[in-house]
């Protein structure tokens, strides 16, 4: 519980400074906010699963932890995109794309509590662990995509143009996806293959 309440804090601490220096057009300052948070939500995962593992816990419970963090960032950039693009910047494209992070993260959340729902009951369906590895697979992959297509296209430098409003979008898109990505690789460095003999 304790550890839920910080990361509300933290999270609605990150979204006030994201939105503040939306509005005072100041994209830098921005642009290191959504750094600090891809940090927090990387070396936070890492740190607590890396514990959890040393501490013999089950894998269905590991397994759980890394996607509610990955839950944790799609829902920060789900508020983020909410809260800028209500109040402050104007952006059509941007509900699409909060309505799509939303769904993400709740599908995250959901998939971390059945994991720990059967980290508590003892088992762990290879086939939930073969899930599990897929998806993560899947969002590193889009992740990894969304990063170089951000570059490429040369969407991190659109603050340059005040005329493009999507910049303070493209910061939440980009760090995001760093954590996310980070947060992925570690978890499939990490876990061990699904085997069709073991179900914990």
């Amino acid at each position: 519980m304790g550890s839920i309440v910080v990361w509300a804090i933290g999270i609605t601490v990150s979204i006030v400074l994201l939105v503040l220096s939306a509005g005072a057009y100041a994209p830098y300052v921005h642009m290191s906010v959504a750094a600090v948070m891809a940090v927090l939500f990387s070396t936070a995962a890492i740190s607590d699963t890396r514990r959890m593992r040393a501490e013999g816990m089950p894998d269905a419970a590991i397994a759980s932890a890394n996607a509610r963090f990955m839950g944790l960032v799609w829902t920060w950039g789900a508020l983020g995109l909410f809260v800028t693009y209500n109040f402050v910047l104007e952006w059509k494209e941007w509900l699409h794309f909060f309505l799509a992070f939303f769904v993400v993260a709740g599908l995250c959340l959901f998939f971390s509590a059945t994991l720990r729902k059967d980290a508590d009951a003892g088992r762990y369906d290879p086939a939930m662990r073969k899930i599990g590895r897929i998806l993560t697979m899947v969002q590193v992959g889009g992740m990894v995509i969304t990063v170089l297509g951000l570059l490429i296209d040369g969407k991190m430098t659109r603050f340059l143009t005040p005329r493009y409003t999507d910049w303070a979008a493209n910061n939440l898109f980009f760090f995001g996806a760093l954590a996310l990505i980070v947060i992925g690789v570690h978890a499939l460095l990490t876990s061990r293959e699904p085997s069709q003999g073991s179900a914990t």
